[in-house]
């Protein structure tokens, strides 16, 4: 991949209840890791760690603290997809390559958060860039790199009850999907963006990122029910997860009495207002 990026790092959830959206993610057959608390703001997150990406489940906790906008996110779009991250593995050279390619990186961020384990609190810390990438909400989309991944990765955190392995899509609704695709050639690469009369689809590692417009949503949805309420684009609608055996999944998730629909690509969907605002697939990984 360009820009010294891997492919995903983790996707973003924006919940209401934090402690409800854990109990929720539990049901629903994952694994969580104990709670983290961003330093200095009144946010803090439960992660689902997978085999080479993550969940977060990101909810406020202190409403007198700065939220870094998620009180007006969750205010005006509800719980859902805030964002997602791709890996850098050397943020130094992703800054310089973003840079010289003209796609208008931020300043190098330093971030860390308290992880509450059992033995004590841990700090965690990572490098982030925000990059304004079209066909997203600001600050939807950015690199990361962890600079202490050992802190926040045990083996018990990534088995999951429901088999669950890696993130193996997301997709996002946008007026015009068409109109995307220079800027992705430039940010992930040529041979990496795939164009369809639907959809325009970017190869990021084992993730694909699509964008779909709500008239041809149906090619990727059959039968969806989309609300008159659905927030203005653009808008992330759904995560796909990649579990080790599908039929193990499916008899997991109806054993813990969720509401699933078998659909004839061979997929298991849940509704978003099952799993705090993300419309989720599970498919044989």
């Amino acid at each position: 991949m360009p820009h010294n990026i891997d492919g995903l790092d983790h996707t973003l959830i924006g919940v209401s209840d934090l402690e409800q959206a854990r109990t929720t993610y539990e049901k629903l057959g994952f694994t969580l890791t104990p709670r983290g608390s961003h330093i200095g703001w009144g946010t803090a997150n439960y992660c689902i760690m997978l085999e080479n990406d993550y969940i977060e489940l990101l909810g406020i906790v202190d409403p007198s603290k700065e939220s870094n906008g998620l009180d007006k996110q969750l205010d005006d779009r509800g719980e859902g997809m805030l964002g997602f991250a791709l890996s850098s593995n050397n943020p130094e050279k992703t800054h310089a390559s973003l840079t010289e390619a003209g796609l208008e990186p931020s300043k190098l961020l330093d971030l860390s958060r308290k992880l509450e384990l059992p033995e004590g609190d841990v700090i965690p810390e990572f490098k982030l860039i925000r990059i304004p990438a079209e066909g997203m909400a600001k600050n939807s989309l950015f690199l990361c790199h962890h600079k202490t991944p050992e802190l926040i990765r045990r083996a018990e955190w990534e088995q999951h009850a429901n088999g669950a392995s890696y993130i193996r899509s997301i997709v996002i609704l946008v007026n015009d999907p068409k109109v995307l695709v220079d800027y992705y050639k430039r940010l992930c690469g040529s041979l990496n963006v795939t164009v369809t009369d639907a959809t325009v689809s970017i190869r990021i590692g084992r993730l694909n990122m699509i964008f779909v417009a709500e008239t041809d949503l149906d090619l990727l949805f059959p039968g969806l029910f989309i609300p008159a309420d659905m927030p203005e684009f653009p808008h992330i609608i759904s995560m796909t997860i990649g579990v080790d055996k599908l039929e193990d999944t499916k008899r997991y998730l109806e054993a813990a009495s969720i509401p699933l629909q078998e659909v004839s690509n061979g997929s298991l969907r849940i509704q978003p207002k099952d799993t705090c605002g993300v419309l989720m697939e599970f498919v044989q990984g």
